[in-house]
Parts: C-alpha cells; structure tokens; sequence
C-alpha cells in the first residue's frame, strides 16, 4: 500500500508516548479513524487510534516488553489499550465482520488493510497514517471525499446500516461536524430507509449522538433529519427550529436548552424525551430550571435579571435570557450580558436560625416567614435601597 500524501504531524499527534507505544508494536501498525482525519483538517482530535494486524495477544506481550501498562477493553473485537505515562491509545486488530445484527457484531481477525477498511463506517475514517506523517487510502476514495467534505459511507450504505443502525445517527453527526454542502442521495435514502430501526439501539448510544449533533449548533441538518422522521419521538411536533437557530447564533450553546427549545418548552416532553434517551438528575434539574427561568420573564432588564441570577446563578439565568431572546427574536443588550457574565448575587442574610431564635418553630410556617423576608429584602436589594450586606 503506497502512500497518497504526506503532512506534517500536529503538535498532538507528535508526543512521546505515542511514539513509544508505535515502537513498542513494531511495525504493522498506522494511526487510523479519527486523528487522522482531524489531522488532515487541520483540527485537534481527543482520542488517538491504532490498528495492526497484530493479534491482540501479540499487542500485550510487545507492550509487556515495553513497559507498557495494557487493559483488554474490547478484547472480543480485537481492542486493548495501552497506557503510556497515564495516556491512553486503543489499539485494535485489523477485522473483518462475520455476522451483524445491526446492534453488535462478530468479527474475526485480518491481516489486510483493505478488508478491514471496508467494514468501517464512511471513506473519511478509513484513512491511515504512519508516524511520518505518509497517509494511505485503502479505500482508495478517503482522501478525496475527506478533501471536498463528503460524507460517504464505504460501499453499500444500506449494509452499512444494516450493519449497525447507529450509523444512521452517526451519518447526520459527521455530516454536521465535518462535511458540507448537500448530503449524500444515497445515504439520506438508505437513512431514511431504516429510521424504524433506531428504536432497537440503547438509549445510552442514541444519547451521545443526540448531544453530539446539538453541540455541533448545525440546524440544516437538525431540520433534514426532522423531515425524514429520524427522530420522530424526541422532536416535539410543534418545536420551532428558527428559534434553535437563533438561540445557537449567540455562541453560547447549552444542551439542555437546545432540547428545551426541541420539547416546544413544554415540561411533559422531557418524559417522552426520556423514553430514548438517559438523563442524570443534574440533567433534569436545569431543563426545569431553565424551563421555569425562562418563563418568568416578560422582558430583559437588570433588576428582573439580577433577581434570576439570585435564585438560579448566573450560567444558568444566561441562558433563559438567551432562550427568551430566541423566542423574541431579539438580541440581549451588552450591558444585560455584562450583569449575566459578571454580577455577583449577595448572600441574603435571614437564616432559619434567626427565624427559630425569636421564636418560630421548625416547619412551614418558619419557611412560608424565611422567604417573605428574602423577597423583601431581595426587592430592596435590587431597588438599591438595601447594600445587600
């Protein structure tokens, strides 16, 4: 396999630990999937994969030799990661697939490039590179499809899919992250072909993909994806996907505001939400907080937002004034993000405490006084006739 361009490594790529891992396996082994497509676009990836044709036992024992720390992670499909000096690398045995259902697959090991190329998701991802920066394209189309930021699965994209049906949600996020233009015929087809199989994946694989394609604040293909019913249970039906695009022209992105803009602002949607997709209770307690928040305004001015910021912080109180921006289809005035960013809300100094010292007992009558003395003296706070201290 001869080489089809060679770069110079990015800082990221250029480390120690990666090299003694490469050393350790010597040879048969190249950078593969997603560092070296980031590489190549000149964008910093987290994650940094290897594939051999090493066998995985063969992978140990080389990085035994080493001094390398090795955990058989996804010994099953071929995968170990080595730890060099803390930094993890997975490095997995070239496969191919033996049978698929669509969720998982059975594999057995390979010694071609080529073949196990061919089982990868999209031409992008299938490119390889050496420790010298040589790229190959076993595919022989990765590097062009990467170049003109094509989105293509590799082969048939219906046996892709088939192969496993999160790639449909993956086609849409890897799209959205790093291709342009109009998407491919054939894989929105072969999408849209299979949307009835995304109920068959665990809530916890359609979770990532779901934030995955949020955060990307892309709203066309949110929009495509909406109108071939890819996610018909997440996406409320009367959701405002202008607003969304408003929301996310602030560059201040929030997940669960985005889904709050998803779920119409509708309290209910999150249990439908829930019915494929896992949300801590951090999670939950900020779609609440921010559902509420926003709700409470009827405009954006100081003393209403100073007072939000009071009793829910200031990350939170910036984002249902963005949200209520959104809606409005208005901007947040300067000095308004200025107080979000930089206020500092005093701490009210009526204690239950003080509450049960003169003489109230502990229950709701103490709560219901505690917090008519906060609202008063909030409101004198913010009317400037209190320093607050």
């Amino acid at each position: 396999m001869d080489a089809v361009k060679t770069i110079n490594l990015p800082d990221w790529l250029n480390i120690p630990q990666l090299s003694s891992v490469m050393d350790a396996l010597g040879g048969d082994a190249l950078l593969v999937g997603g560092c070296v497509r980031n590489a190549l676009m000149g964008k910093q990836a987290t994650d940094i994969d290897i594939a051999t044709k090493h066998t995985p036992d063969t992978v140990m024992e080389k990085m035994e030799a080493a001094g390398i720390k090795t955990v058989p992670t996804g010994i099953g499909h071929g995968t170990v990661t080595a730890v060099a000096d803390g930094r993890p690398f997975e490095i997995t045995t070239l496969r191919k697939d033996v049978e698929t259902d669509g969720r998982r697959a059975v594999v057995a090991f390979s010694d071609s490039w080529e073949e196990d190329a061919q089982r990868r998701d999209f031409t992008m991802n299938t490119l390889l590179m050496d420790m010298d920066g040589n790229v190959y394209d076993p595919t022989g189309q990765g590097l062009s499809d990467l170049e003109a930021r094509r989105v293509i699965f590799v082969g048939d994209p219906d046996q892709r899919i088939a192969e496993d049906h999160l790639r449909i949600l993956r086609f849409f996020r890897f799209h959205a992250w790093y291709g342009e233009g109009e998407m491919d015929s054939a894989a929105l087809a072969a999408c849209g072909k299979a949307v009835d199989k995304i109920g068959d994946l665990s809530k916890e694989r359609i979770t990532q993909e779901v934030f995955k394609l949020l955060a990307s604040t892309n709203v066309y293909i949110l929009k495509t994806i909406n109108e071939i019913n890819v996610l018909p249970q997440l996406f409320h039906m009367k959701h405002d996907l202008e607003i969304l695009n408003r929301y996310y022209a602030f560059g201040e992105m929030n997940d669960m505001a985005a889904l709050l803009i998803l779920s119409a602002f509708e309290e209910t949607h999150l249990q439908t939400l829930e019915t494929r997709m896992v949300f801590s209770g951090a999670q939950k307690r900020t779609f609440a907080r921010l559902l509420d928040g926003v709700q409470t305004l009827d405009t954006v001015n100081e003393k209403d937002i100073k007072k939000l910021i009071y009793h829910i912080g200031n990350a939170d109180a910036l984002q249902c004034a963005l949200l209520f921006a959104a809606q409005a289809g208005t901007d947040v005035p300067d000095d308004i993000m200025h107080i979000l960013k930089n206020w500092q809300a005093p701490v009210c100094p009526h204690t239950g405490d003080e509450l049960i010292k003169a003489g109230y007992e502990p229950g709701p009558e103490l709560g219901q006084k505690l917090k008519q003395l906060e609202d008063e003296w909030l409101t004198n706070v913010l009317d400037g006739s209190d320093s607050g201290q």
